[in-house]
């Protein structure tokens, strides 16, 4: 669950910037925050995003790390949708009227454009993940663990004030070990990002076309790579972002190129920001995706107004609303998720803080309209709560998607020295319909299905920052199920021991300045 990076050039020419071009804003520490299409994923949420289909189930092996958006020194492409589809026109309208009504704001700073000249930004990295009873078993459990040494390398060359190229390629080994299977090794040479760039300052107005990495606030739509066309108006303080593009286009890994590619789905969307304050903003945002494989036709939209920079109350509110078909069935969901952080002591070099947050994803009875919630499964839902380094938003362990579940969350969290953060924080799980628990990290043996009551989780997340050339974070985490889920599925079986996880990842960025 480590968070994705956030890249800083060595040269000048590359100031920081997140995702809509403004220069990097600052935390309650002082910190810079990245956001953007250049900061690069953690190895296992990238592995995540290009292997599994983004339709099916979310249910990683491993707890994997994710992030909130974050600022990047290099071109950013923080989650932004495009027009090209017409079941992605209703969003979108609403997203360009929502945009328009919005009254006088704080002006938000522009793009900011890249100078000529070449930038690298090399980076190594150990990340390592573990999860045991995954099963939830009540003996004879089993442990996976997943290793990942990577190197990565970003370049960008701007050949003048309007045309620029970006590279960005990861060469890593995928160690997965699991009890009662053998190790199984993989060794990938990854083209994460490779696209071409137009600067059109004269129209205050960005273009992209190749591959480029998103995200988006909280990550509650994207968290991976598109390959397409992305486009960026930026007009004072309100700022819109469009793209079409399909999902692994093109074979991404160069070493395995004899095996078997599949296109994933055909994108289209927009997201418009409107920044009332320096920390404050108000979103919305369409999506429109379709896959053949699955018969998906699913469009997207979601709203909310969001300020996690201010140093003394934080908020999240947001809500989301799904509706089209998927395997013949027609789809109607909602979720909302909201909450608030208040750092208790300003005075304190400690600086206490509590966060108190509610979400909630609609579930399906499994008759007519298919009523559950659907996230895009290119989601990895991290958000920061305060702290220094962003972790996963649900729980570290259960991982849920935002379908079919209420999630009830607090946690406390102290500063215990420069450009760190320790939090603690507890989970509680229920089902919005009793139905089998599907879409998250854990698969349970024996579930009753006889509650909605799905159990508690706590976790322990430590992050810090010790120079700019290093990024260090730490996780443990427990899964302590109800009584619906037994041991074995044998009559009078016993209730089930509890899940955990654990991980650490470790980022070095040679020369980074």
């Amino acid at each position: 669950m480590p968070p994705r990076t956030d890249p800083a050039p060595r040269a000048s020419s590359m100031p920081c910037t997140d995702g809509a071009g403004r220069p990097a804003r600052q935390g309650k520490t002082g910190s810079t925050r990245m956001h953007g299409s250049m900061a690069p994923q953690t190895t296992h949420d990238r592995r995540r995003s290009m292997n599994q289909n983004p339709h099916s189930p979310h249910r990683p092996g491993a707890p994997a790390p994710s992030s909130q958006p974050a600022s990047s020194c290099w071109p950013a492409t923080s989650v932004r949708p495009a027009t090209f589809c017409r079941p992605a026109l209703r969003p979108l309208a609403a997203l360009l009227l929502g945009t328009a009504l919005l009254g006088n704001a704080q002006a938000g700073a522009p793009i900011k454009w890249q100078k000529p000249g070449w930038d690298f930004l090399p980076r190594i990295s150990l990340e390592y993940d573990r999860l045991k009873n995954r099963d939830l078993r009540g003996s004879g459990e089993r442990t996976k663990s997943d290793t990942v040494p990577e190197f990565r390398l970003v370049s960008r060359y701007q050949h003048d004030s309007r045309w620029g190229f970006v590279g960005d390629f990861e060469l890593y080994e995928s160690i997965e070990r699991e009890t009662g299977s053998p190790t199984d090794r993989q060794t990938r040479l990854e083209v994460t990002q490779l696209f071409a760039e137009a600067q059109l300052q004269e129209y205050g107005a960005r273009a992209r076309l190749g591959r480029w990495s998103i995200d988006d606030e909280r990550t509650w739509f994207f968290d991976t790579q598109f390959d397409g066309l992305n486009a960026t108006l930026d007009y004072g303080p309100y700022q819109l972002d469009t793209f079409v593009a399909r999902y692994s286009n093109w074979r991404s890994d160069l070493f395995n190129r004899h095996t078997k590619h599949e296109k994933g789905a055909d994108v289209v969307g927009a997201l418009g920001t409107w920044w009332m304050t320096e920390d404050h903003k108000i979103i919305l945002k369409g999506l429109h995706q379709e896959e053949d494989n699955d018969d998906l036709r699913l469009t997207h939209v979601a709203g909310g107004s969001l300020n996690e920079g201010d140093p003394h109350l934080q908020h999240w509110a947001m809500a989301s609303y799904v509706s089209g078909k998927e395997k013949g069935r027609r789809v109607r969901g909602e979720a909302i998720d909201l909450g608030a952080t208040l750092f208790l002591d300003d005075r304190s070099g400690w600086s206490p803080r509590a966060t108190l947050g509610y979400a909630w994803g609609s579930g399906d009875d499994g008759e007519g309209v298919d009523t559950s919630h659907h996230q895009t499964g290119w989601q990895s839902n991290k958000s920061y709560m305060g702290a220094e380094i962003d972790f996963k938003t649900y729980g570290t362990v259960l991982d849920p998607q935002l379908s079919n579940i209420h999630v009830l969350t607090a946690g406390v969290g102290i500063t215990p020295m420069k450009k760190s953060s320790l939090d603690l924080v507890f989970h509680h799980y229920r089902q919005d319909k009793t139905t089998e628990l599907t879409r998250t990290d854990l698969r349970p043996r024996a579930d009753l299905q006889d509650r909605r009551t799905l159990g508690n989780g706590i976790d322990l997340v430590w992050g810090w920052k010790p120079t700019k050339e290093w990024k260090i974070q730490a996780y443990t985490g427990m899964f302590m199920p109800s009584g619906r889920f037994r041991a074995s599925s044998r009559d009078g079986a016993g209730k089930s021991s509890n899940a955990w996880a654990a991980g650490f990842e470790v980022k070095y960025y040679p020369g980074r300045k």
